[in-house]
Formats: structure tokens, C-alpha cells, sequence
């Protein structure tokens, strides 16, 4: 259900800068209703979700961006979380240009293709070599809460994956030596770029201290268009510094992820 003007909370307005001109629904991901503010001060990003587990994941986002924020990262300004009996809003400043997705879908040309990939992997390079905030640090390793939750998910949710790929992923868990800061869902969807220049990174729901290889799994999917062509893969291994096992995108990519 599209977001109205009438529907936006005060404590969300006493918040936003400026005074409200229009407001434009914009391609929900699934998880949230999601609406483009233009006031006289800019435009904004609301987000509203209404049911779990995303009214967790948009609780989640918040705390990611406060913690985000003054990183050097190009990731949303975090202006108002607000929780109420129905449901969670997150208000957050606009970031310009198209997906990694569009972009590539928008071409063929070699160089600009090439050119999108490569700010592709040098962003989730960034990621991986920002320093993990202390208040996303866990004691308990990444995998084994990951595990639980697709878990939970399994029996509270409808997800694509079984209870037979669960144990396998249980009983196949890898062995992960370092953790660093990851973005969580980093796909060709969460990153965004102008001309072929990174804007920003959206989409901070999954972010933590974890495993970078899953973020390698998850950006390197295959769409019609994207990553289907030769040397796509290549090319972003190359520039991010180093490729993952076909065993680790497997297990991340068509198997963990499917619980989320």
C-alpha cells in the first residue's frame, strides 16, 4: 500500500527538514512501503514496514546507518527511526542515480559495462576495509547467529529454502578465520552509481561483523544480463582482490540466502 501524506506520523515530520511538497511512491523491495519526500529542502527517503520480520530488518537498517555514519562510507544519512503499535518508519536522505542493475541492464557496451563492475567491487572492497563499529561486534561467531535465524525463519516465515537444506548447511558450516564489517544483502540492487560512478550504498538491514564471502556470493549472482556474460566474474574478482570457491558461493549463495 502506497504512503500517503495523511499516514506520515508527527514524529516523523517534526523531523524531516522543510515542508512537505509531494509525495512519490518509489519500487518497494519486498519488505517496506517506500516513498521519494520533496520538500523545499531536498528530497527523502521514508521507509514503513508492518509485519515481521521486516519491521526487525528496518529496526536493523537504523541502527546500522547511526553506526554508519562519519565512516567515509556513502551510505544514507539515518534522520528519524519511529516505532509504533502497527508498524516502524525510517526517514533517511535521498541518494542519487540507478542500480548496479539498471546500469547494466541499460547497456552492452563493453567499456561502460566494465566500468559499472569495476565500482561494483571497488564499493564492497570499502565495505570490507572499514573498520567494524564496537556496537555491531558480537561475541558469538557471524555463522552460527546466521544459521539460527534462517533457522527461525525456516518455521515463523515462507522462504525458498527446506528443512533438508538447512541441516545440510548445519552440517557443512565453513570455517571462518577473520570478520569484518559486511554489508549483508550486497547485490546488484544495493549499490548505486551515476554515469558509472558510485552515489551510494542502500539497503543496511544485514549489516555486521561477518564473513566478506557472502557478500562476494550475493554481488556475484547471475541475472538475465548481469553476470551471465564472460568475464564478468573475473573482472570483479579481479578488481575486489580475490575470488571465492565455487563450494563458498554455493553454500552462501544457494543455500544460506535462501532462508532470507
Amino acid at each position: 500500500m502506497p504512503i500517503h501524506r495523511e499516514d506520515i506520523p508527527k514524529g516523523i515530520t517534526e523531523k524531516l527538514p522543510g515542508t512537505i511538497h509531494n509525495v512519490d511512491s518509489l519500487p518497494e523491495g519486498g519488505t517496506s512501503e517506500v516513498a521519494l519526500l520533496t520538500t523545499d529542502r531536498g528530497k527523502f527517503v521514508l521507509m514503513r514496514s508492518k509485519q515481521p520480520p521486516y519491521d526487525e530488518w528496518l529496526r536493523r537498517e537504523a541502527r546500522v546507518l547511526k553506526q554508519l555514519a562519519g565512516t567515509g562510507l556513502p551510505v544514507p544519512q539515518l534522520i528519524a527511526f519511529l516505532e509504533e503499535p502497527a508498524c516502524s518508519w525510517a526517514l533517511m536522505s535521498f541518494i542519487e542515480g540507478e542500480t548496479v542493475r539498471s546500469a547494466l541492464k541499460r547497456t552492452t557496451d563493453p567499456m561502460e559495462r566494465r566500468r559499472v563492475i569495476k565500482t561494483f567491487a571497488e564499493a564492497l572492497r570499502a565495505i570490507h576495509q572499514t573498520p567494524v563499529p564496537a556496537v555491531l561486534k558480537q561475541d558469538r561467531p557471524w555463522i552460527d547467529r546466521m544459521l539460527e535465524e534462517a533457522e527461525d525463519n525456516l518455521h515463523r516465515y515462507e522462504t525458498d529454502g527446506s528443512p533438508e537444506l538447512m541441516e545440510r548447511l548445519k552440517r557443512t558450516r565453513p570455517v571462518i578465520t577473520e570478520e569484518c564489517l559486511i554489508h549483508g544483502d550486497c547485490t546488484v540492487d544495493n549499490v548505486m552509481v551515476n554515469d558509472g560512478q558510485l552515489t551510494g550504498i542502500i539497503d543496511w538491514s544485514g549489516g555486521a561483523s561477518g564473513d566478506p564471502d557472502y557478500d562476494i556470493a550475493l554481488a556475484v549472482r547471475p541475472k538475465p544480463g548481469i553476470f551471465s556474460w564472460p568475464g564478468d566474474r573475473d573482472l570483479f574478482f579481479e578488481i575486489y582482490g580475490k575470488s571465492i570457491s565455487p563450494e563458498t558461493y554455493q553454500y552462501y549463495a544457494e543455500g544460506l540466502y535462501e532462508f532470507y
